[in-house]
């Protein structure tokens, strides 16, 4: 077994130890001598459990088993051993070590890579000492476990390879039973990398060249024509280089984005920035992004080259600790930018040997997505000629390969070649470049298109109007008529599926379907052929304008969250809809698309899930705009949008025309009067001056209009806002207290989560010195309903912590204020940010002051940014349990346990030292300093324990 590598079902034992670059450059002779008694102890230990070592990667080992028993017999003594041996480094050699079992496919006596990469990306979410098995090799071992070993479920984790989430256990040995972090998955880390549906195939130096670009320049490009694969390429490349990044790595989809301003707009929708204030969109981007350490991708540039271009230059100049990777089929021309020409899929030439070339990264990639459809095809010896040719016919172009496997469920590889050749053989002569390539790719895509029935061709062309992905309902809407029957439209779906023309992905709400940029531009050109582009475009508009009006009905009810969900994904298909209906001239549909969607007063109290921010000055401007019934709520979006950018004296003219303008039309939506959002904003501008009574006043008439109109939920909220601008305020406690009584009674009556959740906190804000027990209970009812995943609500969670640390229960104070700094980090705000801060300090001030003293001086700083004065926060000027700058007295009280605790010379220097910090880096160091648990699960009024990280 020794000599010779395992086949079949194999068991993968990958290491790695863990500092060994620090090590190096420490101590490099220590190193030298350590490494080679590591070898030794590997290679014998190994060997001693009948493994095959087949490579050597840094300063760790790749080894195959024959069985699940011998590889976790060989991890353990591997454990042992470099746990006793005394190391002569700086510190001893701890590897950390992954196990998964999975077919092995012996080529020129090495493996497959996609089985071993699996294996490395589970050893490296492992840390020094610690050994983790996959669920498949777990499986193999039940019951053979080598004496005083054992597993423990570490639960269900995605990797970073992307695909689904896996099982994976811990292996403990007896008297080893550390306590390790958590894992580095994908969910250890910030970012919004998508689940793949598919397996990476190949690319192992294209992955190399990207990774090392990226390590010298801040912009790299990968460059190649449709379906080559880039997509897919950076995802992965994105996914490998997270530890580096501390902000984690985001996507961004452009292939949806049309206007040239709405780059900027999709990026910051991307960090949930897209009803957010400032100057504009791009501003408050690139502010949000300055002080971040990050990877950005930009996926799909090549159509808003000039915009992407232009928000990348600032990117680049303004934001030192991020760092871009986009795809496009050629480069954005920019000063720095790496470009990347990612080439075809190896195929190798005419009369080279077919079983070399059944190892090719364009074979695998067949042969996988063969199985996909057909899970028990393979490569033989009868189908391997027929199935390298056939690669090779598609010059090893991804999409075009995918396309043709898909056809194995119907056909053979040497039937499917013999239907390819007639269609390829005009582009037989020669090697062909870039342009042939193109070609190549647009007649496997016509090839798959002709072969569909009439109403299967109509279909995916008509889809070509979605963007970002759509709903069945809205598929069988939208496309269906007589030539689409919409009862077949589900089989029809079913069938492009199968054939890989669409893509169906599992989402919260249910399947969505999408198609590949590539497919639905082929998609486009079929529509304008047919003269159906305006048609469907209006259709489109018009489903999506029926959709937010439905959602606007019930945005003040029960349902709401549930409506939330449904219109969060649609953003996309929402921005191009009112594009659609904005160059067609159509105010009738632009105005119902923009009046619909949350504006300012709802966006403010009620708000789950994304606020799309649309341009309601375009739509202000259209003919015939004016007269419609929902040109009023138009107006007031449009203040809104102002307000936020600073402009109030525009803000007033435009609630101003839209109280006239409500007056001579007919409602859009009856039972929401404008004066209702009119007060909300006003509301908001006394609060942004500090004027909190007139604010208590205002949100009180708000209610009352609210109430009028039935909208319960609103009203609720309202009264809740002015019950907890009298408390902050300082005005009469009883006025409070009755207020939010009345709020809580009217937001049971609506049903509404968000409302009973905000309503829970006035009260329990209210009770804190009357009743202190009834203010639990209703803290507790606030944090269940605002912690929902997936439907967080920043705001009632900022004011749960508040209420928590005003009852002294600073360890719930600690978990509501680190969930609510991962809820505010890209908002950027000091004051959202500050009083977290302060609160972790107040709670962690008694076990760990020197931490408490760091993140006090940070929240000193992030108020100051704030514009808010801390000279009333001197030792000593006012009592901890005063209403009024709470946060302040708290931070106060934090100082003075940290100088009794070590000296007020201490004191001053860790607030310096917090001072100095960044927001970013001061968010970063508190949620370093917290137990992760408390960023998980569910939190408990009067929390039992606080561990530290």
């Amino acid at each position: 077994m020794a000599g010779h590598p395992p086949s079949g079902t194999v068991t993968f034992l990958l290491t790695d130890l863990e500092g060994s670059t620090r090590m190096w450059e420490q101590d490099p002779d220590a190193m030298k001598a350590a490494m080679a008694r590591h070898d030794d102890l590997l290679e014998n230990t190994i060997a001693g459990n009948r493994g095959f070592v087949f490579a050597r990667m840094g300063d760790g080992m790749a080894a195959a088993f024959g069985t699940a028993k011998d590889a976790i017999s060989a991890a353990d003594a591997i454990r042992r051993a470099l746990a006793d041996e005394p190391w002569d480094t700086p510190r001893p050699l701890r590897a950390r070590i992954g196990l998964h079992t999975d077919e092995g496919v012996v080529i020129n006596d090495n493996y497959a890579s996609q089985p071993v990469n699996r294996c490395s990306r589970l050893m490296t979410a492992a840390h020094g000492g610690q050994i983790v098995v996959s669920g498949a090799t777990e499986v193999l071992i039940r019951g053979q476990l080598p004496e005083g070993t054992g597993l423990i479920d570490l639960g269900e984790h995605r990797l970073r390879d992307l695909g689904h989430p896996v099982k994976i256990f811990q292996l403990i040995g007896e008297g080893n039973r550390e306590d390790f972090p958590p894992l580095r998955t994908l969910e250890s880390f910030p970012g919004n990398l998508p689940a793949q549906v598919s397996s990476f195939i190949g690319r192992q130096s294209e992955v190399a060249h990207a990774t090392a670009a990226l390590t010298k320049r801040r912009v790299v490009t990968i460059t190649g024509f449709g379906g080559v694969g880039k997509t897919r390429l950076a995802i992965q490349v994105a996914a490998d280089l997270l530890p580096r990044y501390r902000e984690g790595a985001w996507l961004v989809e452009l292939a949806a984005v049309r206007g040239p301003t709405d780059v900027a707009e999709a990026v910051a929708a991307a960090f949930h920035l897209a009803g957010r204030g400032g100057p504009s969109v791009e501003d408050s981007l690139i502010e949000m992004l300055a002080p971040k350490q990050l990877l950005l991708v930009l996926d799909n540039c090549e159509h808003v080259l000039e915009s992407a271009a232009r928000l990348v230059t600032r990117i680049e100049r303004e934001c030192p600790g991020v760092t871009v990777l986009a795809t496009s089929r050629e480069g954005l021309a920019i000063d720095g930018e790496q470009l990347i020409a990612l080439p075809p899929m190896e195929v190798g030439e005419p009369g080279d040997d077919v079983g070399r070339l059944a190892h090719t990264d364009a074979v695998s990639l067949f042969v996988e997505r063969a199985r996909n459809i057909k899970a028990d095809f393979g490569l033989s010896d009868g189908n391997a000629e027929a199935v390298v040719e056939i690669c090779r016919r598609l010059d090893g172009v991804p999409l075009a390969i995918e396309l043709a496997a898909a056809r194995v469920i119907a056909l053979n590889p040497a039937e499917l070649l013999r239907r390819l050749d007639h269609r390829f053989k005009v582009l037989a002569g020669g090697r062909r470049g870039a342009v042939g390539r193109h070609a190549t790719l647009r007649a496997a895509i016509d090839w798959s298109y002709e072969l569909l029935k009439p109403d299967e061709q109509r279909l995916l062309a008509r889809m070509a109007v979605f963007s970002g992905g759509c709903t069945l309902e809205a598929i069988e809407t939208v496309c269906s008529d007589d030539a689409v029957d919409p009862e077949s439209v589900l089989d029809l779906i079913t069938n492009l599926v199968a054939r890989s023309l669409v893509i169906a992905e599992d989402h919260s709400l249910g399947t969505r379907y999408r198609l590949l940029e590539t497919i639905r531009q082929y998609g486009e050109e079929r529509l304008a052929h047919w003269g159906e582009t305006e048609t469907l475009q209006l259709r489109h508009a018009s489903f999506y304008a029926d959709l937010l009006q439905h959602a606007a009905e019930y945005v003040y009810s029960p349902q709401h969250a549930s409506w939330a969900r449904k219109v969060t994904p649609e953003r996309d298909n929402v921005h191009a809809a009112l594009n659609a209906a904005i160059d067609a001239g159509n105010a009738a549909l632009a105005v119902r698309l923009v009046a619909d969607n949350p504006d300012g007063a709802s966006q403010d109290v009620l708000h789950v899930g994304e606020v799309f921010l649309l341009p309601a000055s375009r739509v202000l401007g259209l003919a015939g705009a004016a007269e419609e019934p929902g040109y009023p709520q138009v107006l007031m979006v449009a203040a809104h949008q102002a307000f936020h950018r600073g402009d109030h004296d525009g803000a007033d003219d435009l609630c101003r025309q839209a109280l006239e303008a409500e007056r001579r039309l007919p409602s859009a939506l009856p039972g929401r009067r404008i004066e209702t959002s009119v007060c909300a904003l006003q509301a908001l501008s006394s609060l942004s001056s500090g004027a909190y009574a007139d604010a208590v006043s205002i949100y009180i008439r708000a209610a009352e209009l609210a109430r009028a109109d039935g909208c319960l939920g609103l009203a609720a909220v309202f009264l809740a806002y002015g019950a907890n601008s009298a408390s902050l305020g300082g005005s009469d406690v009883e006025q409070a207290i009755a207020t939010a009584e009345e709020a809580v009674t009217i937001a049971m009556e609506s049903g509404t989560p968000t409302a009973i959740a905000s309503t829970a906190n006035a009260l329990a804000l209210a009770l804190v010195r009357r009743d202190p027990a009834r203010a639990r209970a209703l803290l507790q009812e606030s944090i269940d309903r605002s912690l929902t995943p997936g439907e967080e609500l920043g705001q009632a969670v900022q004011m749960a912590a508040l209420v928590a640390a005003r009852l002294r229960d600073w360890k719930l104070a600690l978990a509501l204020s680190a969930r609510d700094l991962h809820l505010w980090r890209w908002v950027n705000s000091p004051l959202e940010v500050a009083p977290c801060l302060a609160l972790c300090g107040r709670a962690l001030a008694e076990e760990r002051p020197q931490v408490a003293g760091v993140l006090r001086g940070a929240a000193y700083a992030a108020f100051h940014r704030g514009s808010i004065p801390d000279n009333t926060a001197r030792e000593g000027s006012a009592p901890v349990d005063s209403n009024l700058n709470f946060v302040l007295a708290a931070l106060r009280e934090t100082g003075d346990i940290v100088a009794a605790a070590l000296g007020d010379q201490r004191r001053q220097e860790l607030r310096a030292h917090g001072a100095a910090m960044s927001m970013d880096e001061a968010i970063s160091y508190a949620l370093t300093n917290i137990d992760p648990k408390f960023l998980t699960g569910r939190v408990t009024v009067g929390m039992e324990s606080i561990a530290h990280a």
